[in-house]
C-alpha cells in the first residue's frame, strides 16, 4: 500500500528531471539562425548584456570592454528603427556560418526597403557567437570594432 504523498514526490521529481533536459536540450541545439535571431532581438531592445554573451572578437577582448563598446554603441543608436527577417544560413565550413538577413533600416518610415546583409558566426565551447567585425557599419550604426 502506498503512503499519502510518495506518489506525488516521485511524480514531482520525474517531471523536474524531464524539465531539466529539455532547457539543456533547447540552449545546447542553437542553430546559427536562432542564435542570430537572439542576437538581432538584443540589437533591437538595447540589450547590451545579451549583445556582449554573444560577441566573438579575434582578438579576443575583456567582456568589460565589448560591454562598455556595446553600451556606446546602443547610445549612438538609441533612436535607430529597424527590421529584420532570416533569409538563408549556410556553414562554409565546421564552426563557422553565415547567417543572411533583410534588413530595413528606418522602419518606421513609409519608404524604408529592405537590405540585404550578412552576419558572420563562430562556434565556441558549444555555442554560437556573432562576428561583430563581420557586420556592415550601413546594417547599424557605430558598431564596435
Amino acid at each position: 500500500m502506498m503512503q499519502s504523498g510518495r506518489g506525488n514526490w516521485l511524480l514531482i521529481s520525474v517531471v523536474a528531471v524531464l524539465a531539466a533536459i529539455g532547457v539543456v536540450i533547447a540552449t545546447a541545439g542553437e542553430t546559427p539562425t536562432t542564435a542570430t535571431a537572439r542576437f538581432m532581438t538584443a540589437l533591437a531592445k538595447g540589450d547590451a548584456q545579451t549583445l556582449t554573451d554573444m560577441s566573438y572578437f579575434n582578438p579576443p577582448r575583456s567582456r568589460e570592454q565589448v560591454l562598455e563598446a556595446w553600451k556606446k554603441t546602443l547610445q549612438y543608436g538609441k533612436f535607430y528603427v529597424f527590421s529584420w527577417r532570416v533569409t538563408e544560413d549556410t556553414r562554409p565550413s565546421p564552426g563557422h556560418a553565415k547567417v543572411g538577413l533583410q534588413v530595413a533600416k528606418d522602419a518606421n518610415s513609409q519608404m524604408a526597403y529592405e537590405e540585404p546583409f550578412s552576419v558572420d558566426l563562430v562556434q565556441q565551447n558549444g555555442k554560437w557567437l556573432v562576428d561583430v567585425r563581420s557586420i556592415s557599419r550601413p546594417m547599424y550604426p557605430s558598431l564596435p570594432r
